[in-house]
């Protein structure tokens, strides 16, 4: 089954050397259901359990060791450390702008318009590596529009092959109302690597998603607690990855979308 394809943004916006991870809804999810059929699960999990009360940060209750990251305490997005995606994906049919990523406040917005093209954003972290650790403190407002599906994953730094390395879609958002998060894992050569989905929680408020990728497994975490870990060697990707966070337009029904959004309030990398 097609799964997320990637393509060089081009036309008369093009960012030169700018790609966009899209998932195919069309041919993964029912034109009004936002549930995988008979979804692969992952592993169970592993002895992760923090043994001192949770701060809410994973990085905090397991000593992660800081080495780089984004406050977005600036006026707009650090474009030293982000590729930011701006043009029409002819592959997807999405359009992408840059002004859809804004940072105000201190929180990067990424806004999904009211428009016939759905238009949305998405940034690339422009450092790759292999194996860490990576945190993300966000809130998904709601309502929100079925087609607008927000994304936070690790992308491999060879998009032209991309399925040989693999995918980790660490917290994905389907559902409108933002009460739960999902996770795939398309691991080297295998597009149904696994996927987790969370129990419910108020995903408009303020929450921590991480993910703790090592050569022999991948942990996931809410709120500095783990919540799923993909376990299986032979699917957890060995090749460097970097950070990619997007909105997703995917049309889901006829006329203009509810615009939709996600605000960040920080990223954090560790080692």
């Amino acid at each position: 089954m097609k799964r997320r394809v990637i393509v060089l943004v081009v036309g008369a916006l093009l960012a030169v050397g700018a790609v966009f991870a899209v998932r195919a809804t069309a041919e993964r999810f029912g034109s009004s259901d936002a549930q995988e059929a008979a979804p692969t699960l992952g592993s169970s999990l592993p002895s992760v359990i923090p043994t001192r009360p949770s701060t809410g940060e994973a990085a905090l209750n397991l000593g992660w060791q800081r080495i780089d990251g984004d406050e977005f305490d600036g006026a707009k997005v650090d474009t030293t450390r982000w590729r930011v995606y701006d043009g029409y994906n002819a592959a997807s049919k999405e359009t992408l702008s840059a002004k859809q990523c804004s940072v105000s406040g201190g929180v990067l917005t990424i806004t999904g318009l009211a428009n016939a093209a759905g238009t949305t954003c998405g940034m690339a972290w422009k450092q790759n590596r292999t194996f860490g650790r990576w945190e993300v403190r966000a809130r998904f407002p709601a309502p929100a529009d079925a087609g607008f599906n927000p994304v936070f994953l690790l992308w491999p730094a060879d998009d032209a092959n991309w399925a040989a390395t693999g995918e980790i879609d660490f917290a994905e958002e389907y559902d409108t109302a933002r009460q739960y998060v999902q996770s795939w894992l398309h691991g080297p050569g295998n597009t149904d690597g696994g996927y987790y989905q969370s129990h419910r929680f108020d995903m408009t408020q303020w929450h921590n998603y991480a993910v703790d990728w090592q050569p022999d497994r991948i942990t996931l975490y809410l709120d500095g607690q783990p919540w799923g870990a993909y376990l299986d060697r032979p699917f957890i990707p060995q090749k460097p990855m970097h950070l990619v966070i997007q909105q997703n337009y995917n049309r889901k029904h006829p006329g203009i979308p509810l615009q939709s959004s996600v605000q960040i309030d920080w990223v954090r990398i560790y080692r």
